[in-house]
Order: C-alpha cells, then structure tokens, then sequence
C-alpha cells in the first residue's frame, strides 16, 4: 500500500486485526516533505482496516494498493526519506545503515508474501553495521533519511 498526503506533516497509521505484521501502528513522516511511504500489506489480504491520525496536516490524504513490481529494486545500494518497503536482490553479507533522522530506524525482514519474518538492524542516527539475511523484502521504518548498501571489504593498504 502507498500512503501519501500532499503536505508535509506527521501521520500515525494503525492496522486493526491485520495478522503478518511486526507492529500495528506505523509513524510517518516526509521529514520536511509530503509523506509518501509504501507499507508492506501481506499478500492475499482481501481487505485491510486502518485508522489514521495526522499532525499538521489540514487536507486529504490517500492510500492506494501498489503491485509488488514497483517495489524498489536494489543490488548495491538504496536511500530514501521515512518509511519504505524495497527489495534487495544481493546476497548474504555485511551491509551498512546510514540514518540520518530523530528516533530510531528500524529494518525488517519479510518473506516473499510480505509476512513479516524478524528484526534486522535498529539503531539511532549513525553509520551502522548489520548482517543482510539474503535476498528478498525488506521494510525501513524511519522518520528520517536513510541508505542501505552492502559493505565493501576494506583493501589492503601500503604505507
């Protein structure tokens, strides 16, 4: 699903009996911008309830389902502002987390119905190093900027 408002604000968005989900309650913000965030909704959800809260945010919002194929794809590397749903299409290994944002950012695995699997990394704002599972969805919850690459190994200097 693709949640978005045409004015900078803050949202809280909370599913009611949706089952495949870390959490209930997503905070959303376009960190000075329009919020636009793509919320995982597992795959085969006939329908989906949700009540939304908004903070400055005076005119209408809108959430529309998205297909899986507009997900954004990435092998090496991705960036983005508040919450976000993409796809990594590298494999297992280091990756490192740059957040730039207030509160924490979580990543989320999930599995290749949107059902969510585990916690991959969460950290304050920072570089951060995290372990990738492998292919496959992911779920940014941020209020913030953020980039998610792989990590490089370090080439042997001489002095």
């Amino acid at each position: 699903m693709v949640f978005s408002t045409t004015e900078p604000g803050h949202v809280h968005l909370r599913f009611v009996g949706l089952k495949g989900r870390s959490s209930r309650l997503y905070r959303l913000s376009g960190d000075g911008t329009p919020v636009a965030a793509r919320i995982p909704l597992p795959v085969g959800s006939d329908k989906v309830s949700f009540r939304v809260f908004t903070a400055g945010i005076r005119n209408a919002w809108t959430a529309a389902a998205s297909p899986l194929r507009e997900v954004p794809r990435f092998h090496e590397e991705i960036s983005g502002t508040g919450s976000d749903l993409v796809h990594y299409r590298g494999g297992p290994g280091p990756g490192v987390l740059h957040y730039a944002g207030p509160n924490r950012i979580q990543l989320e695995a999930l599995d290749g119905s949107l059902v969510y699997q585990g916690p991959v990394a969460e950290s304050r704002a920072g570089e951060h190093v995290f372990q990738w599972p492998g292919r496959g969805y992911y779920q940014v919850r941020s209020s913030g900027a953020w980039s998610l690459s792989i990590a490089y190994p370090q080439a042997d200097r001489c002095d």
